[in-house]
């Protein structure tokens, strides 16, 4: 920690609108540990005679640069310095998170200014007025040098320090791109808006808004309703649009007509800039990170001795062990059917069990960058294994979803509100244990002074006997004094024996004690028949003293007291042992009183009653506490969840989310992981792979550089011309597999070449054209459709009048119908989609613009309905990758004259569509087109694929094959 002490003479200003105080008040209903207002901040930091806790937030580039985050006891501002540089604009007051506090616990400044003091508006800042922004930057940033230069990781070298500028003007340009297309989309208005699920009254976190027109949001896309936070629409259901808000939204507050602003997400970016933070201040949990991106330079790799619980093939099996064994980066290249998910899981199943003796149990990050590929490992991975999914429950797919750690925070809270209540249900009699204790009490009291009184009548009954006994009673005394005797004599006796046995084991005396014991025995015998005898005389007498003194008038008046004092102490007993009985019981479950023993006899009774009450009086007030704390903490849980989450992730074994979603979560914020597993690495770019890979000792990039970059050519080429700089647009074209690709030691990049997807006709062709000749079909597919007799089909439209083939553009007015769509193409994919689904097969239709999407959905809908399932399979390539499907029906909708074929010249999308079939894929579009497209590289692609249909498969005209499904 270092303290920044400013000059005393200067008091820094807060600006503050009344508007921020309404903003903080709204807050406050959800979150009462907040301020009421900004006043009340101010108070609080005047009154930190410590300092101030602060920190100095990532820079922003392009939008404003750093900011200011001072911290309460229960809320932290962010400040943004003024363009006077005399004061900050408070921009959000929050609550303190569980980031926050990590954030601190890493390093902080103690601010000290003179005072601290409110201002309504920037020009009541006067001339005096000084922000101390230069110097609080200056310490801040000496401090983070001087904690680098603290860490294991080596100096930052320059190249280094490059590779970071470039990644982070690649985030800024994003950002500023994403921000610029949020802005111009049109509003989308609703006419109504309803809670999801839940009753319409108090703050819900999902909402349904009946949106009006037909241009919709997308799925995804992130929106605001005005004066509200931020949500993302996670579905669309007909013209409802369903929105997940970041934080519950109060009903009563909600517009019930407005509008839905289209926004940005500014979380993905702040997860990037602080993943080049974390390198830039040498704070990766992997040291040797930045050598092994930017030098792909790596420690050597062996391989692990470890089995997989499932069978896997040689490459598997190398990935496998190689996988268990990589002290800081390997590749995993996985062409189409190759298995990744399969390695993915026995290797994440491996590492968080450990191999029992040399290797510990890791904690495994598994991410990807979709939801699908993050949730179709979890299935597959040990049930013995915690397993937590962190994310979005609208995005996670029905595979994840029960991994949830909201889900699973539900079910722990369940389970633990139905143990405290059970519990509780233990303690609902302490009022009546608590009652029936206290009149016990006075029972067993009475019940005592009633023996004393059955004491004092007996010795009653004595004395009258004795006044009146004559003869008799002094035999009774005679026979007393010498039973009194013996009793003395025998003690002696015993004692002796006693002695005499110690003595017998010592070497001079032991004979002697030996022999003297048996006449010690039977004196103690002789004694001991003497005192029975003497006992039988005196039990003889005191019955003939009763016989000559029960009839006379003193006696007998004395023995009516002591009867009359028995049935007192009897009546006392049996009214203390009912209420015994009624206190045990209300006790309950609760623990175990004294037991209460069934017997007539007053002393016993008044014995175990006496220990209940103490045990009563000691225990009951120990019982009322432990329910009271049992009722708070069940009132604790019947709250929300998310205090659960953090137990939740830190005892997970496996920790699953997508790479940005890694470090969306407050609860991830500090949990470090020994090994992080990254799938579909091939989409995912380099400012996105480092969110993740900051986050682990050791990482596994897995993935296909043949498949869909995380850009599209059409985007870099925009970006790149904006960027203006080679090494930017290297960086958006090339995810981060494709840069190491190539460059890593052999023994880092494992190749899977053995797919059990495709038929083999279509693997050949992928594995020719994409990845050189390796890929291999493991298996033989064996062919069953009725329409085709060859896995794969090209469906020619070239023969068909150019009025019906053509192409035609999207209607202009709707800006969200991009690009083209294709009539006749458009019917014969709905005919075939609905002819498949009547057959029971899974079947998918992919096309490259949203206009043919919507054009081929709505065909599909008035053949079969069902318009949820299938808009779930009409879509773009990027819908569908790392999906399969038995049948997969192919549109290039593109059709002209000229040989235009727009950006089906990124020839990695026709890879990726076309492996997405597990048994039959059926392409439909104009040969003629596509054969002489204007693109070189797309051109020859077409003719190649022509040649392999011809060759291999079968090309079929339009009108035969509508023929065959009845089309016309």
């Amino acid at each position: 920690m270092r303290f920044v002490r400013l000059p005393l003479d200067r008091v820094l200003h807060l600006v503050a609108s009344a508007e921020d105080d309404q903003r903080l008040r709204e807050k406050h209903r959800d979150h009462p540990g907040l301020p009421h207002s900004v006043d009340h901040v101010v108070a609080e930091l005047s009154a930190a005679r410590a300092g101030v806790p602060a920190t100095v937030a990532e820079p922003n580039r392009w939008n404003g640069g750093r900011s200011l985050l001072v911290h309460g006891t229960a809320w932290v501002a962010r400040l943004v310095v003024t363009h006077s540089g005399r004061g900050y604009q408070v921009r959000s007051i929050d609550p303190l998170r569980v980031r926050d506090h990590h954030r601190l616990a890493r390093h902080y400044l103690a601010l000290h200014p003179a005072g601290w003091r409110r201002v309504d508006a920037v020009r009541e800042l006067g001339d005096g007025a000084d922000a101390c922004w230069p110097r609080v930057e200056q310490e801040w940033e000496r401090l983070v040098r001087l904690l680098a230069d603290r860490a294991t990781a080596p100096a930052l070298a320059p190249r280094h320090a490059e590779f970071l500028d470039a990644v982070e003007r690649v985030v800024d340009a994003n950002e500023r791109i994403a921000l610029r297309a949020a802005a111009d989309e049109r509003p989308h208005p609703y006419r109504a808006v309803r809670p999801v699920g839940e009753q319409r009254h108090g703050a819900h976190s999902v909402y349904g808004f009946a949106v009006v027109g037909s241009a919709l949001p997308e799925e995804g896309a992130f929106v605001q309703v005005k004066g509200e936070q931020r949500g993302q629409v996670t579905r669309l259901d007909g013209q409802t649009a369903v929105v997940r808000f970041d934080e519950p939204v109060d009903w009563a507050l909600l517009p019930k007509t407005g509008e839905l602003v289209t926004t940005t997400s500014t979380v993905v970016f702040k997860a990037r800039r602080e993943a080049i933070t974390t390198l830039r201040e040498r704070r990766a949990l992997n040291p040797h990170l930045l050598p092994a991106i930017v030098d792909a330079q790596v420690r050597p790799i062996g391989e692990a001795a470890d089995t997989p619980t499932e069978e896997l093939d040689p490459d598997q099996l190398r990935a496998f062990r190689r996988a268990l064994a990589v002290e800081d980066l390997m590749l995993v290249l996985g062409p189409p059917g190759t298995g990744k998910t399969r390695v993915i899981s026995q290797v994440a199943n491996a590492a968080a069990v450990g191999d029992g003796w040399s290797r510990p149990p890791w904690r495994v990050l598994v991410t990807a960058q979709s939801n699908r590929a993050v949730d179709n490992v979890l299935p597959r991975l040990s049930p013995d294994l915690v397993v937590v999914r962190v994310g979005n429950a609208g995005t996670v797919t029905d595979e994840g979803r029960p991994y949830l750690v909201d889900e699973q925070a539900r079910e722990l809270r369940g389970r633990t509100l139905a143990g405290v209540a059970h519990n509780l249900r233990e303690f609902d009699g302490l009022d009546v244990a608590e009652r029936w204790a206290a009149e016990l009490a006075d029972r067993v009291a009475a019940t005592t002074a009633a023996l004393a009184d059955v004491d004092r009548a007996s010795a009653g009954v004595d004395e009258a006997r004795r006044a009146v006994g004559g003869p008799a009673r002094a035999a009774v005394d005679a026979l007393v004094t010498a039973s009194a005797a013996l009793d003395d004599r025998l003690d002696r006796a015993r004692r002796a024996v006693q002695r005499n046995a110690r003595l017998r084991g010592r070497p001079l005396l032991g004979w002697w004690c030996r022999w003297r014991s048996a006449a010690l025995d039977a004196r103690v015998e002789r004694l001991a028949a003497d005192r029975r005898t003497a006992d039988d005389a005196l039990h003889r007498a005191r019955r003939h003293l009763a016989d000559t003194t029960d009839h006379l008038p003193e006696v007998r008046r004395a023995a009516r007291l002591l009867a009359e004092a028995r049935d007192r102490v009897e009546r006392a007993r049996r009214s203390a042992s009912t209420a015994a009985h009624s206190a045990r019981a209300a006790v309950g479950g609760a623990e175990a009183p004294p037991a209460i023993r069934d017997t007539v006899d007053p002393a016993t009774a008044v014995g175990d009653l006496t220990a209940l009450v103490a045990w009563l009086d000691r225990r009951l007030p120990l019982l009322r506490a432990r329910a009271r704390l049992l009722a708070e903490w069940h009132h604790e849980v019947s709250g929300a969840t998310t205090q659960l989450h953090p137990e939740l992730i830190r005892y997970a074994h496996v920790v699953a989310a997508t790479a940005v979603g890694s470090a969306s979560r407050a609860e991830l914020s500090e949990v470090d992981f020994d090994l992080v597993v990254v799938d579909e690495a091939g989409q995912i770019g380099t400012a996105d792979v480092l969110v993740p890979l900051v986050r682990a000792r050791r990482a596994v990039l897995v993935g296909d550089e043949r498949q869909l970059p995380p850009f599209l050519d059409a985007e870099v080429g925009s970006w790149g011309r904006e960027a203006a700089d080679p090494r930017i647009r290297d960086l958006l074209a090339k995810s981060a597999l494709e840069h190491l690709v190539g460059r890593l030691p052999e023994d880092n990049v494992v190749p899977l070449t053995w797919q059990r997807r495709m038929p083999e006709v279509i693997a050949e062709f992928s594995s020719r054209e994409f990845y050189g000749g390796r890929l291999r079909t493991a298996r033989a597919h064996e062919h069953r459709d009725e329409l085709f007799g060859s896995p794969l089909v090209f469906v020619d439209t070239s023969g068909l009048p150019e009025r019906r083939r053509r192409e035609r553009p999207a209607r202009q007015r709707d800006h969200r119908q991009a690009g083209y769509h294709n009539p006749a193409e458009a019917v014969l994919l709905s005919r075939l989609a609905a002819h498949y689904a009547a057959a029971g097969r899974e079947w998918a239709v992919i096309v490259p613009y949203t206009a043919q999407v919507k054009a081929v959905t709505s065909a599909i809908v008035d053949l079969i309905g069902q318009e949820s399932h299938v808009r779930l399979n009409v879509g773009s390539v990027d819908a569908f990758q790392g999906g399969e499907r038995d049948v997969v029906l192919y549109g290039f909708t593109r059709s002209n004259p000229d040989g235009n074929v727009g950006f089906l010249s990124e020839l990695r999308r026709a890879n990726v569509a076309f492996t997405r079939a597990k048994a039959q894929l059926v392409l439909v579009g104009d040969l003629a087109t596509i054969t002489r497209s204007r693109d070189a590289g797309f051109r020859d692609l077409a003719r190649s694929l022509r040649d392999h249909v011809a060759e291999r498969g079968e090309i079929r005209r339009y009108d035969e094959v509508l023929d065959l499904i009845g089309g016309r």
